[in-house]
């Protein structure tokens, strides 16, 4: 079975964690055995979906973070909470490799919702309907 939207909490949890730790370089397999017991129960296909996954947004960050800069009208990428900024780069991320445009976006208003503040759905639903294609 595999649970995708568990998967991609689990994919924000680890980039939350890269980017507050400042471990862009670190394997995030290490990040996972270090906190084993914050992420439980992946299973072999859920393991391959957060790598990849996280191997794409660290990949393609910069290039990434810049599309999304200029997306955001009255807004710096800097002021951006780090949920929010994640979840913009988990969702340019995901579509490199999954066609599932609405799906996407759909999931990931949904985590703003439950990680983030008060209207970072707004900002994440209406970045990601402009630089995801």
């Amino acid at each position: 079975m595999f649970r995708i939207k568990y998967s991609r909490e689990v994919v924000l949890k680890i980039l939350y964690l890269m980017e507050v730790t400042d471990q862009w370089k670190t394997d995030p397999r290490a990040i996972l055995r270090e906190n084993r017991g914050f992420f439980k129960g992946l299973n072999e296909v859920e393991t391959e979906f957060v790598f990849k996954l996280i191997r794409q947004v660290v990949s393609e960050m910069e290039s990434n973070d810049r599309t999304i800069s200029k997306k955001l009208i009255g807004w710096r990428f800097s002021r951006l909470k780090v949920v929010e900024r994640n979840l913009l780069r988990m969702g340019m991320g995901e579509a490199a490799f999954n066609p599932e445009r609405v799906v996407i976006i759909d999931d990931l208003v949904r985590m703003a919702k439950k990680y983030g503040d008060t209207d970072s759905y707004r900002i994440v639903n209406a970045v990601l309907d402009k630089v995801i294609p």
